[in-house]
């Protein structure tokens, strides 16, 4: 038997059997070191290395900021601002959870902090001025899906390590996309609200005014985006280093200017953090040990070869790409997702056309449709469980949202410019 076909074998057997993925990675890459006769000193020699960088520093440091800033109330004030910006208009509630997670996701980074802390707060307001359960999650999870894709994100953090490409570039290309994905979800959630007759936002009083009390309640909140991306884009500080800015930041507006983060609620941050973190850190060292053991079996180039071989129209491989990518994200977790397929379908990508950066946007678009599709979308359980729904009604209420955001990520595939005109125009192409 080949040893590329003990390590899919190897790979796929642990899947079925119910490991977790950082497990079925470990069993696949302990079956090509066997296969190869190399020492098993190699796993922890490569899983130390595949993490010693300071690079991935980021991903626990912006986890952090966004536990804090949820903590430090900042998440009530985007929302506060966000009613007073949207008013009574029809479906009103629907744009507010749009545009709180827009705001949120400029800050945290992350999809089911976005879905949770956004959520949290517009779940129960939805359902109590009569939208629908179904919409209230399904509009959350996909809203909260904006996390990964408006930069910073933390999955662009891992493909931007993976695929060795410059992380700020990824960012830079991340935005218009970022910016149009909000657009359309807006969009679809309209389209709903008005064919169903959702309700609409209670106002009272006067809006101009009520706009005003909001920004200035929320300027310590909208700052953070500022200090954070600018920072990275004026060249003042690097990802890692805005990471930890943010997080300082966060302690500063929670504990000094709200006064609601105490030593317990800085404890419990710092617990959720660990866990989260904890768990990304374990699938990416499996993950990239996983990867370098393909490489040295060639499976990569294999795959290459067979796939440019099979298929030689570069349209069609897009699709195929875009179909493996939406496929995969339904049943595996996304920091995996990221570590296995960018080896096996960066070069694919590029043979077809697409640039690295452009690539690594679609990928985490894809990403962000997984966090709502079935079986494994972790959004669907996050909005369900605070809305007291089950998995059916959130995914029946994400399904339209699905449909128009993959309509997105092949425009993405399909027209560079939307993703690689911004980094063309500030150096990074």
């Amino acid at each position: 038997m080949s040893p590329t076909l003990i390590i899919i074998l190897a790979f796929v057997a642990a899947l079925l059997i119910g490991m977790p993925v950082a497990a079925a990675l470990g069993i696949a890459s302990l079956a090509a070191i066997l296969t190869l006769g190399l020492p098993l000193e190699y796993i922890a020699q490569n899983a130390f290395s595949a993490i010693d960088s300071f690079t991935l520093i980021a991903i626990p440091m912006f986890i952090f900021a966004g536990t804090l800033m949820e903590r430090g109330r900042l998440t009530n004030d985007l929302i506060g601002l966000s009613r007073a910006i949207v008013g009574d208009r029809p479906g009103g509630l629907g744009t507010v959870t749009v545009l709180g997670c827009s705001l949120f996701a400029a800050i945290t980074g992350s999809g089911p902090a976005t879905a949770a802390a956004i959520g949290s707060i517009m779940i129960p307001a939805m359902v109590k001025d009569g939208y629908s359960r179904s919409f209230a999650t399904g509009l959350s999870a996909s809203a909260g899906g904006l996390g990964v894709v408006i930069p910073p994100s933390i999955p662009m953090i891992i493909y931007g390590v993976t695929a060795e490409v410059s992380i700020t570039g990824l960012f830079v290309a991340g935005i218009l996309p970022g910016i149009v994905l909000a657009t359309v979800i807006y969009g679809t959630s309209k389209l709903i609200c008005r064919r169903n007759g959702f309700g609409s936002a209670k106002v009272e009083g006067d809006r101009g005014q009520q706009i005003r009390a909001s920004l200035v309640r929320a300027r310590w909140a909208l700052f953070a985006p500022v200090v954070i991306l600018g920072g990275i884009y004026s060249g003042l500080f690097t990802v890692t280093e805005a990471s930890v800015v943010g997080a300082l930041y966060a302690i500063f507006v929670g504990a000094v200017i709200n006064r609601v983060l105490d030593l317990r609620g800085f404890y419990e941050c710092l617990i959720q953090t660990a866990k989260i973190a904890g768990t990304v850190l374990i699938i990416l060292s499996t993950g990239l040990v996983f990867g370098r053991l393909m490489a040295l079996h060639q499976i990569p180039q294999q795959v290459t070869e067979f796939m440019s071989g099979s298929i030689t129209s570069q349209p069609l491989m897009i699709l195929v790409i875009a179909f493996i990518l939406l496929f995969v994200g339904m049943w595996m977790e996304t920091i995996a997702q990221i570590v296995i397929l960018t080896p096996l379908l960066l070069p694919l990508a590029i043979g077809a056309g697409l640039n690295p950066l452009q690539f690594g946007v679609m990928f985490v678009i894809a990403c962000e449709i997984g966090y709502q599709t079935p079986p494994l979308g972790v959004n669907l359980f996050v909005t369900g469980e605070i809305g007291e729904a089950s998995l059916e009604e959130v995914s029946r209420g994400a399904m339209p949202f699905v449909l128009t955001e993959s309509a997105v990520m092949l425009l993405v595939a399909f027209v560079p410019a939307l993703s690689l005109w911004l980094p063309s125009v500030l150096g990074y192409i």
